[in-house]
């Protein structure tokens, strides 16, 4: 995933690796530090996925969660596009994160499912870079922890000790 990541932000790994580690320990610590700054839906997804995720990232019950949070994540961007009148951007984040959101509605394999939430992630990137909307960053947040994890990055054991504060 880093890998994945890193080169399409054009990173060395480290750096790379660095730059979301800090966003994610601040942003998970954030989160659960001030609670009423952070939208409550996200609040929500985060509350679920650190119940279903942490030691079992590649379960149906996690790939579900993440699933789900990917869809509201994607929507709500493409909303924040759309009355931006950016309808080309909307549709590359429909075309790029339409698989991230199928296991809403079925049992898909966990390898498919990384694949696609990391192809969603990093559309999402490329279109806020493109367009300098960004999506909601505690929410990508919570999609990128959750591929980091599903990955089995050495990070994972940080952001499921910061996901323990919100059970």
């Amino acid at each position: 995933m880093h890998n994945l990541i890193a080169i399409r932000l054009g990173l060395p790994r480290c750096l790379f690796s660095l730059i979301i580690l800090l966003t994610l320990w601040s942003g998970f610590g954030h989160m659960a530090r001030a609670q009423d700054q952070v939208a409550p839906e996200v609040m929500a997804f985060a509350r679920e996925i650190s119940k279903s995720c942490p030691h079992q990232w590649e379960e149906q019950a996690c790939l579900s969660d993440v699933s789900a949070s990917t869809l509201v994540l994607a929507a709500n961007y493409a909303g924040d596009l759309q009355s931006n009148g950016m309808i080309g951007a909307v549709e590359q984040i429909k075309q790029h994160c339409a698989a991230a959101t199928a296991a809403t509605q079925g049992t898909y394999p966990a390898y498919a499912m990384k694949s696609a939430f990391t192809e969603c992630a990093n559309k999402i990137y490329d279109v806020s870079e493109q367009t300098s909307i960004k999506p909601d960053l505690s929410h990508y947040q919570l999609l990128i922890g959750a591929i980091w994890c599903m990955n089995k990055d050495s990070q994972c054991k940080t952001i499921e000790d910061q996901m323990g504060t919100f059970q």
